[in-house]
């Protein structure tokens, strides 16, 4: 399932150029630091020197962790996990240096021509060690498209910073790109050194960013999930539904506003009561609130301020609902030595997560061809997990807690995974004790849709718990589930101890495991057919069903008059 090089193949180095995001991770050598994981979306800034170096250009965010850790100690993973077509992981192990905007190592390697707004450092890492495994467990998406609100953001910042340099505004300045970096990226959340020459620096930031470029259209729901009805049904529905609104509003709102008057004109006795309350139900015409400037419906012309990133001290309740709707989620852990792999999974099988509390979380761990989060968190405690959304608005969630490990096997493990419920290959249920939760915007995620989950990894570990149970308990059955532990699990591969007990476990394995139709691999984006999803069809019936409600009147209005002059 796994498989190490000491340098990138060939092959993996064009898969990798075809990818559309990767993940970092990066952790300080404090056993109280923050591990951070990051995802990264932006087209065509990961780059390929060769199989033994690459580099990102580093985009700003809310925070500067990867930046500070790799200052601190250089120790920097990134993860690629394949969403269409053939299942595979790969983790390219490094050691990072950073370069940041306004030196020359920068300069050489990002000119202004290529530069993407808000872009601060070139972060360059040489790879010692290449892994691969199976990706079994990562879910099927669609691609849809590149998300530009980071840029887009960055690049409005930039424009004061070129408007300050042949202008002196410090006002105009305040609110530049440098700003933000002198506010939000000169240290890490544990206090560790970021930025330091970008914010002071003389160079005029300068991009490629096209101004013009379509805005990516915000996207709830995979097509697949909607209905399967045809697209014209859709339009049909959508025209019905935006006509009955497009009426609607204006006498609810004529309603509303006429009930308040009534109300106030009997507290000052000024009305006397009439029987029943059909004289507030007129519809004037002549004064409808909608586009009015005092109507709540007006967007504000001033720019809407997003925070880019907020903490919390525990889960809040609006992100736990969220969290239960994801298909799949990352973890990240790290040994406290300075040579130690930091380690970064996905983690995609249905159902595996759960929230106790604002302050609880767990999972079902499936076994995999290392065990690097179990030999970090028995280190160190250590652990961060992340969500991200694919659809729908932008967002990132990181939960930082310290984790405890209980294997298959023990009764803690038995409390919380029940036969009934367990899955093929579990081999420990992680709790994590969350003592800290941040999120941030999540505008450089693409946009994905949602297709199915593999079932590969399950299928493969039924098959292996199946000759487990068919041998005698006091046996190891090679080809079983508990050899497969004791040949893969027991250390890390920086040579921590991993599974303790459950190779050893007089439990027999038993599981739940629907065995039914394996998902069909997917090479195609839908969209690349050109087919029109639901959400579309329903959008545009929408519009112009509201738009026929709204100028009809008006023209069998001018019509009528026009047959009374005549």
């Amino acid at each position: 399932m796994a498989k190490f090089y000491d340098e990138i193949p060939e092959s993996l180095i064009e898969w990798i150029k075809k990818q559309h995001m990767f993940w970092v991770a990066s952790a300080p050598l404090s056993p109280d630091g923050h591990i951070n994981l990051s995802p990264k979306g932006t087209a065509d800034s990961f780059h390929v020197v060769n199989s033994r170096r690459v580099w990102y250009q580093d985009l700003t965010g809310s925070g500067v962790e990867t930046i500070s850790h790799i200052r601190e100690n250089g120790r920097v993973t990134i993860l690629f996990s394949a969403f269409e077509g053939p299942p595979r992981i790969l983790r390219l192990f490094g050691t990072g240096t950073v370069y940041e905007f306004g030196t020359e190592e920068y300069e050489y390697l990002i000119s202004p021509e290529t530069r993407k707004p808000g872009s601060r450092a070139a972060i360059v890492i040489d790879v010692y060690q290449c892994q691969t495994t199976c990706g079994f467990a990562v879910p099927i998406y669609d691609f849809v498209t590149h998300r530009t609100q980071l840029l887009r953001m960055a690049d409005m910042d930039e424009s004061r910073n070129c408007v300050s340099s042949t202008v002196s505004s410090s006002e105009t300045d305040k609110k530049g790109i440098k700003a933000r970096w002198a506010r939000n990226n000169l240290r890490s959340i544990d206090g560790l050194p970021g930025l330091l020459v970008a914010p002071d620096s003389k160079v005029t930031p300068v991009n490629n960013f096209n101004k013009e470029s379509q805005r990516p259209k915000l996207r709830y729901s995979s097509s697949r999930e909607g209905s399967s009805q045809s697209s014209g049904a859709n339009v049909a529905i959508g025209f019905a539904l935006g006509a009955l609104v497009a009426t609607a509003i204006p006498y609810i709102l004529s309603v509303t506003r006429n009930l308040v008057m009534h109300l106030f004109l009997l507290r000052d006795g000024r009305l006397k009561v009439k029987s029943g309350l059909s004289h507030l139900f007129y519809w004037n015409t002549s004064q409808r609130l909608i586009g009015s400037p005092h109507s709540p419906l007006v967007r504000s012309s001033k720019r809407m301020i997003i925070p880019m990133a907020k903490y919390y001290d525990e889960i809040p309740e609006s992100l736990i609902e969220w969290v239960r709707k994801q298909h799949m989620f990352w973890v990240a852990s790290a040994p406290l030595g300075p040579g130690g792999h930091v380690n970064v999974s996905p983690k995609g099988t249905a159902e595996c997560f759960h929230v106790v509390n604002s302050h609880r979380v767990w999972y079902e761990d499936l076994t995999g061809s290392g065990v690097e989060t179990i030999s970090h968190i028995r280190e160190n405690g250590r652990i961060t997990i992340l969500f991200h959304s694919f659809e729908g608005p932008p967002r990132i969630l990181r939960l930082y807690g310290t984790g405890t490990v209980y294997e298959y096997g023990t009764q803690e493990y038995e409390s919380l995974i029940p036969p009934e419920t367990r899955k093929p290959g579990s081999r420990a249920a992680i709790v994590i004790d969350v003592y800290q939760c941040l999120t941030s915007c999540g505008y450089a995620v693409p946009i994905y849709d949602f297709v199915t989950h593999r079932t590969q990894l399950l299928r493969s570990f039924d098959i292996k718990e199946s000759h487990d149970r068919a041998t005698v308990s006091t046996e190891i059955n090679p080809k079983g589930l508990r050899a497969y532990w004791m040949r893969q699990n027991l250390s890390s591969v920086d040579g921590l101890p991993g599974l303790l007990t459950a190779p050893e476990s007089k439990a027999t394995c038993s599981s739940v495991f629907d065995k039914g139709p394996r998902p069909k691999l997917h090479r195609l984006s839908s969209r690349d057919a050109g087919v029109l999803g639901t959400g579309a069809t329903l959008a545009i019936g929408c519009a112009i069903g509201a738009l026929v409600a709204t100028a009809l009147p008006r023209i069998l209005s001018v019509t009528g008059n026009f047959g009374t002059r005549t």
